[in-house]
């Protein structure tokens, strides 16, 4: 999966759980791909696309 891929399917994940810790994005991102990102990187990847999660 190339990191354009990860952005997007983190973006729909956090569009369709608004609020929730971009820890939990990144185990939900991971159940569904297999993927495997850090919260810090989610919440990174976030930041940059401009979601405010904490």
């Amino acid at each position: 999966m190339d990191p354009a891929e990860v952005q997007q399917r983190l973006k729909r994940l956090a569009q369709a759980h608004p609020g929730e810790h971009p820890y939990t994005l990144a185990l939900k991102l991971q159940a569904e791909s297999g993927k495997i990102i850090t919260g810090q990187l989610a919440k990174q990847i976030l930041q940059r696309l401009g979601h405010d999660q904490t």
